[in-house]
């Protein structure tokens, strides 16, 4: 593959950074609307802060990657949060569905994670603008 078929990495964040708003929007609604089952013990409440952390630290990464110079050192960072989104999504899916009470949300919030993970992988292998 030659390097002028690898396409522009630009397009891609500026997509993760879209994924990772309505990530966080998901999280924060979810915060929102149920603060009671949300932070209903410590586990769930570092859970639910947790995952609202690292999709608005994902969308700032990758803003910034699109903003500014793209250095190696947070595409790094671009891809570890993408990971733990993509990690935290699937994992909290399959926790719901084995206990029976799994719903389009917590898919919705698997595909968004590894749909993260899929751009930031893709951004970093993507040539520069």
């Amino acid at each position: 593959m030659a390097i002028s078929d690898i396409p522009s990495r630009r397009p891609l964040l500026s997509a993760l950074v879209v994924v990772a708003l309505l990530g966080a929007a998901d999280v924060g609604a979810f915060i929102a609307a149920s603060p009671a089952v949300a932070l209903k013990n410590s586990g769930r409440a570092s859970g639910s802060l947790g995952g609202l952390a690292v999709w608005l630290l994902l969308m700032g990464a990758s803003g910034r990657r699109v903003a500014t110079d793209d250095r190696q050192g947070m595409a790094t960072v671009t891809l570890v949060l993408a990971a733990l989104a993509a990690l935290g999504g699937v994992g909290l899916a399959v926790v719901h569905q084995l206990a029976g009470v799994g719903g389009w949300r917590t898919i919705g919030g698997a595909v968004l994670g590894v749909t993260a993970l899929g751009l930031a992988v893709a951004a970093r292998t993507s040539s520069g603008d």
